[in-house]
């Protein structure tokens, strides 16, 4: 009987251990994923601010977590984003590296649509219209992730520098059914943008008036000035159109302000 009791403590010890272990893995894991995230989210807040190289050191520090925990949606995620910075900064070489690098990581899966949008975005810097408007197509094809406003609104803005309005205002009118929710709030303020534009150039200035001012209490809210001052300055170019010289200028030197508060925040102390 002692024996048994012995046998049967051991046993218990071993399953409490096992299962400790396993849970501590869950944990860790998890620990680990909220970490990834916070990284790449603080990554697009300090991108979004101008602070450029704190991102690239946020993004180096993600993709080096991801790769540990061979996560692949969260690799792809990560060179994106380091895509975008590339692209953003000018350098459309390293750009296109890391694309292809995360198109390669994607194959098949659920954020391939992410890399075509960026690969797209690509085409627009190299000047290429009509090959980003065949990658933003494909963004659209492949969209599985709830992310179809982002998509629209691409194809939306693409369609409007090539001078075909009806199709822009068409997209942008559906991207802004599809960023509803809050998760998209800066879509919404995307296609609002976008809408406004428009308008503006058919002399509804009202109404286009009423787009941006609703783009920008949008973008307020979520504190991107890049996007803050895309909003200002689209409203200055409606005062333009509307003959209003002294609310374009107010605009502009608004949109400016913006700017160089940016440049002053990116400069090293």
């Amino acid at each position: 009987m002692t024996n048994y009791r012995l046998l049967a403590c051991a046993a218990l010890c071993l399953i409490t251990l096992l299962t400790g272990c396993l849970g501590g893995s869950r944990i860790t894991r998890s620990s680990a994923r909220e970490r990834l995230d916070d990284l790449q989210h603080r990554a697009q807040l300090s991108f979004d601010q101008g602070l450029h190289d704190d991102a690239r050191l946020l993004l180096q520090e993600a993709l080096q977590l991801a790769d540990s925990l061979d996560d692949r949606p969260g690799q792809v995620s990560v060179l994106v984003q380091q895509a975008r910075l590339a692209r953003k900064l000018g350098d459309l070489p390293q750009a296109r590296r890391l694309a292809a690098q995360a198109m390669t990581v994607a194959a098949g899966g659920r954020d391939v649509a992410d890399v075509d949008q960026e690969r797209s975005l690509q085409e627009l810097a190299a000047g290429q219209l009509d090959k980003a408007v065949v990658w933003a197509e494909r963004a659209r094809q492949d969209e599985r992730d709830g992310q179809m406003g982002r998509r629209l609104n691409l194809l939306a803005r693409l369609a409007l520098l090539q001078g075909r309005e009806e199709d822009a205002a068409r997209l942008a009118g559906q991207a802004l059914e599809q960023s509803a929710t809050a998760k998209l709030a800066s879509e919404r303020a995307n296609a609002l943008r976008v809408l406004g534009i428009i308008n503006g150039r058919r002399h509804r200035f009202a109404e286009g008036r009423r787009f941006l001012t609703e783009a920008l209490v949008l973008d307020r809210s979520l504190e991107l000035p890049v996007r803050i001052a895309a909003d200002l300055d689209a409203l200055a170019d409606l005062a333009g159109l509307a003959g209003d010289p002294g609310a374009r200028e107010q605009f502009r030197a608004r949109a400016a302000t913006v700017r160089a508060a940016m440049a002053g925040a990116a400069s090293p102390p």
